[in-house]
């Protein structure tokens, strides 16, 4: 039986650029919560962002942030794995010393902080995504514990500067494109974010499914007994899933009603 479902955001349960999950969905997640299953949204976003797009049910969901870097349950943080303050500066000061087609966004537990180039990235930020944001003139005013940095490009994610920052981190932190415009640097992923949530409520692997699209779920589609990638997804993450999903709420009713 299953326990515990956790999906992808951006590409997954909000497909074609939707900012909000469906009535639906939050329907469908009270229904199962109601039976007994557990519901997680795990994405690149920041906790507080979560807790607001599923409010007012997010108080019993799981809330997997910042690619699996930061897990909470009703207000307790179940995991948390930062960065790494050394690491992070010097990441953060190789994407400041590139062209101004590069940003960076710096990942804390409550709130992002950027450094913005140029004006239209933080229009971007403020009015596209709706982030809870703190700005900084230099990387040394970040005191909070950093969890992620990304490397953002507004206009698309040229994939050559994305593989080339990858070979240079590689070995140091793990990178990871997870979405248009994003290349991702953690030291935690959502697959060992889905063991931590599993060791804290006893959950076994096949009773776990999770959704995802893109290369920063990988590690969690391996996780679950029940893993399900997107028809949009590439063919690589597809490969590390046993099933395919076209939309996200037909398959959770049908979890649903297989109770």
């Amino acid at each position: 039986m299953i326990k515990f479902i956790a999906s992808d955001l951006d590409g997954t349960l909000l497909k074609n650029g939707v900012q909000y999950p469906s009535r639906e969905a939050l329907e469908l997640i009270q229904a199962l919560r109601e039976k007994g299953v557990l519901f997680a949204a795990a994405s690149g976003r920041q906790c507080p962002n979560l807790r607001r797009l599923f409010w007012p049910i997010s108080q019993d969901m799981v809330l997997l942030g910042e690619n699996g870097c930061l897990v909470t349950y009703q207000g307790r943080t179940i995991s948390q794995t930062p960065l790494g303050q050394e690491l992070a500066m010097e990441l953060i000061g190789e994407i400041l010393a590139m062209d101004d087609r590069c940003e960076a966004l710096i990942s804390c537990p409550e709130a992002y902080w950027l450094l913005p180039k140029t004006r239209h990235y933080l229009d971007v930020v403020l009015n596209r995504w709706k982030m809870t944001i703190c700005a900084a003139e230099t990387p040394k005013e970040i005191c909070e514990p950093i969890l992620k940095v990304s490397m953002c490009m507004t206009d698309g994610l040229d994939l050559g500067v994305a593989e080339e920052m990858s070979r240079r981190w590689q070995g140091r932190c793990k990178t990871a494109v997870s979405g248009k415009e994003w290349l991702d640097f953690t030291l935690g992923d959502k697959g060992q974010a889905i063991r931590a949530v599993r060791e804290e409520f006893g959950f076994a692997r096949d009773e776990v499914a999770v959704f995802g699209d893109n290369y920063n779920d990988v590690e969690m589609l391996d996780e679950a007994g029940h893993s399900y990638a997107m028809d949009s997804a590439p063919e690589a993450v597809k490969a590390h899933a046993g099933h395919i999903c076209h939309r996200v709420e037909d398959t959770l009713r049908e979890i649903l009603e297989g109770l």
